[in-house]
């Protein structure tokens, strides 16, 4: 068995429960590799093997992301990269949580007696939605990515946005906010959430808008099914615009009349469940603890 094994090399926590994780695999027999980049960062008593970018998730089986949730998105952006070079599906993900929230995490850093479950089969798989979008117009026209959480455009300049929406070519409607958020299932628990969104089961195949603070009594979120091809158009002169983002990263900037793309994607991608509900420990463990404290603090009066 194939396992790559990534990181977060900002985080000491992250580096030590790496070099666990190392040690539990080996113990499996398991071919364990990482990126050259951390080459000497960790002890040559374990048996790890230093490989390019470009070669190592080559008949990979799992990939384990070591971090919070962000060190997973990035690890799930790399995986989506390589399939797209080598025609090949992305292998499975396995997030180890050594961060604050780690909602897409398989299980925490004190678990590590979950590994043994990889080896063994006692694991599900859930398959997540991931949406393209496609820039139209300007400087980065006809560029491509893929979102595991979400696509979002704000406004530029500090200037409130005017944008029509559309839906298979026809007008939803033309908004007036700070910005647009189509989210994935799996993001429905992060910025769109945050912006007022309902949370979804990430098995589910459904497209979420959010609009940020809208000017608007009325704007509310909308779920699309995924045949929907939907399409953003700014609508300004002048020096504002959006900054469209992609899962975090920027991708470019549109100014008028450019517009934005969001359909879902062909591709899934594979995150390993080892508890079966993963989802729902997250889901009441973490983003319920503040109702918690207050229940906890009213029961002790």
């Amino acid at each position: 068995m194939i396992v790559v094994i990534s990181p977060n090399a900002s985080k000491r926590r992250a580096m030590l429960t790496a070099a666990e994780v190392c040690r539990k695999l080996s113990e499996f027999d398991a071919e364990i590799r990482m990126d050259t980049q951390f080459s000497g960062d960790f002890p040559d008593s374990l048996p790890i093997r230093y490989l390019p970018a470009d070669t190592l998730y080559a008949s990979a089986d799992f990939t384990i992301p070591i971090g919070g949730d962000g060190t997973i998105l990035q690890c799930a952006g790399r995986l989506l990269s390589y399939a797209e070079k080598t025609g090949t599906p992305p292998c499975r993900l396995v997030g180890i949580n050594t961060g604050t929230l780690g909602f897409l995490a398989a299980f925490e850093a004190d678990e590590l007696g979950m590994l043994a479950r990889l080896f063994t089969g006692e694991y599900e798989i859930s398959r997540r939605m991931l949406l393209k979008t496609r820039i139209c117009g300007g400087t980065e026209d006809g560029t491509v990515r893929l979102a595991l959480n979400d696509i979002y455009a704000s406004r530029l300049n500090g200037k409130i946005c005017d944008f029509t929406v559309s839906a298979d070519g026809r007008e939803i409607s033309t908004y007036r906010a700070d910005g647009i958020i189509f989210s994935t299932p799996t993001g429905s628990s992060a910025y769109a959430l945050s912006a007022g969104g309902p949370v979804m089961e990430p098995d589910l195949m459904l497209t979420e808008m959010n609009l940020i603070c809208p000017h608007s009594l009325f704007a509310r979120p909308m779920l699309f099914s995924p045949q929907r091809e939907i399409c953003v158009t700014y609508r300004g002169a002048g020096d504002g615009g959006l900054n469209v983002h992609v899962d975090g990263t920027h991708t470019a900037v549109l100014h008028n009349h450019c517009s934005f793309t969001v359909t879902a994607a062909e591709q899934t991608m594979p995150f390993v469940d080892c508890k079966g509900h993963v989802f729902y420990d997250a889901l009441n463990g973490k983003l319920m603890q503040p109702l918690k404290g207050v229940s906890q603090l009213h029961s002790s009066e």
